[in-house]
């Protein structure tokens, strides 16, 4: 949707990097508006949960405090994941969606295990295929070193 509505003149190499340069700042315009400034919570929770952490360390903390603590924890992990994953945790398994962590987990394992295990496969060159020799001075002409024109 964005790509295409950049629109610049120039090298394909300019034009794909200006694309780029305008994506990153749509990209980082989205991120704030989807999620709020990430960082700025991240660094805000980080924030609550170390004065807690250095409090235990000198007093017992009480039970609401331990609470506290509990909650920013699990509020880092959620943000952490957030941002890992997009907030999205479904995955279509067998035209299902699922929303079962086990089983997005039983069911992308053995994807790419297969996806990056290298099927036995028959390799034997055809027959049918004859490839003409090149003589000895084209070869040995395309062995010399490189020059520039």
């Amino acid at each position: 949707m964005w790509w295409a509505s950049y629109v610049f003149q120039g090298t394909p190499s300019f034009i794909l990097a200006k694309k780029l340069a305008a994506l990153k700042l749509d990209l980082k315009k989205w991120n704030e508006a989807e999620f709020g400034n990430v960082t700025f919570k991240k660094q805000d929770l980080w924030s609550k949960l170390n004065v807690l952490d250095a409090k235990e360390e000198n007093h017992r903390l009480t039970a609401e405090e331990k609470l506290e603590q509990s909650n920013l924890r699990t509020d880092i992990e959620k943000l952490l994941w957030k941002r890992l994953v997009g907030g999205k945790k479904s995955l279509m398994v067998n035209g299902t969606l699922s929303l079962d962590q086990g089983i997005i987990v039983d069911y992308i394992t053995p994807f790419f295990m297969n996806l990056y295990t290298e099927q036995q496969a028959d390799c034997r060159f055809p027959d049918s295929l004859v490839f003409p020799m090149i003589s000895g001075d084209n070869a040995d002409w395309l062995e010399r070193p490189f020059e520039e024109a």
